[in-house]
């Protein structure tokens, strides 16, 4: 009989260890569902606007940034293409810098206040591709609204995304007007050695966005 009420105590309590091993396995999560559970959030503090204009027949570069801006319509989501999809940017052209104070006065006075109801640029990004490396972003400026191919590069390691494109102020937003009375004004500063003042009606914009994982 003792030997039984051992034998018994040892079961019990063999029961129990293997009881208490299984509870910490069945409460951890698999790293793949740690993941899924995980989103991508904008990191309003990284973000940046980047534009490059063009002088002389030489296509000198002009580069600068917008300072202020909103972006909306950001999805919290697992991937950075679901997360970036109909996402707006608001863009405060008062905002522009060049490092040339001369120059960001004339951008301001000579090209946007010259245009129609263009305080601020407005971009959104209306679809992407299933390949996830091109999108089709509209711009609107000089009171039209124009979509553009734009080069799109998405980083899910690190969480960033990167727009690449490129307008034309005449072809794409009709904003003659305002483009002439900038030229003029730019003359002398876009003469080049020969002899010619141009300036480019192309420019090209870069956007670069950082999430955080939360």
């Amino acid at each position: 009989m003792k030997q039984l009420s051992i034998l018994l105590a040892a079961i019990l309590l063999l029961y129990s260890c293997q009881n208490e091993a299984k509870k910490p396995e069945q409460n951890r999560k698999k790293p793949s569902e740690t993941l899924q559970t995980e989103k991508w959030i904008l990191n309003e503090d990284a973000l940046s606007i980047h534009w490059t204009g063009y002088k002389t027949t030489g296509k000198i570069p002009v580069k600068g940034v917008f300072q202020n801006f909103n972006i909306k319509g950001v999805k919290p989501a697992g991937n950075l293409k679901t997360t970036i999809e109909n996402a707006i940017a608001e863009i405060n052209i008062y905002s522009i810098f060049s490092d040339n104070e001369s120059r960001d006065k004339k951008l301001i006075t000579k090209l946007f206040e010259n245009m129609t109801a263009t305080e601020k640029i407005y971009a959104r990004i209306e679809q992407i591709d299933k390949d996830g490396q091109t999108a089709m972003m509209s711009i609107k400026m000089n009171g039209r609204k124009k979509t553009l191919p734009v080069k799109l590069q998405i980083d899910e390691d690190n969480g960033k995304v990167t727009l690449n494109g490129k307008l034309d102020l005449l072809e794409d937003f009709d904003a003659n007007k305002a483009f002439e009375q900038f030229h003029q004004v730019c003359y002398d500063k876009h003469t080049g050695k020969d002899g010619v003042s141009k300036t480019w009606t192309e420019v090209g914009f870069r956007a670069e966005l950082v999430f955080d994982r939360k």
